[in-house]
């Protein structure tokens, strides 16, 4: 599994440290900014890796946003109860609405107000 993040964000940053800390195996950690050269731009954009999580599954399939984050957690122990709640209708669909107002808040914040 690959875990593509914005390392520049310090939110991110934090509980990407927290997951690293679980010791989630055959995990590689991508920072968007310091591991820039482990990314294909071809596939997804950096714009579209910074605006939210990204994560390759062990099928080599891309998940983004909530799907990213049940994927991780499916990983660990205590957490995949949660992605088994957070997957359940309409959980999910709340919870995508929270993170994608969260995401383009701090999209906007980090990057938007640098322009």
């Amino acid at each position: 599994m690959k875990v593509i993040y914005d390392d520049k964000c310090s939110i991110c940053n934090k509980e990407i440290k927290y997951y690293k800390s679980l010791g989630i195996k055959n995990t590689v950690w991508i920072g968007i900014h310091k591991d820039k050269n482990k990314l294909d731009f071809s596939e997804v954009s950096k714009e579209n890796y910074l605006k939210k999580m990204h994560v390759v599954d062990d099928n080599n399939d891309l998940k983004i946003g909530v799907d990213a984050f049940i994927v991780l957690w499916q990983k660990h122990g205590y957490f995949k109860y949660l992605a088994l709640v957070v997957r359940m209708f309409p959980i999910k669909q709340l919870a995508t609405l929270a993170y994608n107002i969260f995401a383009k808040v701090r999209y906007d914040r980090l990057y938007k107000s640098n322009k």
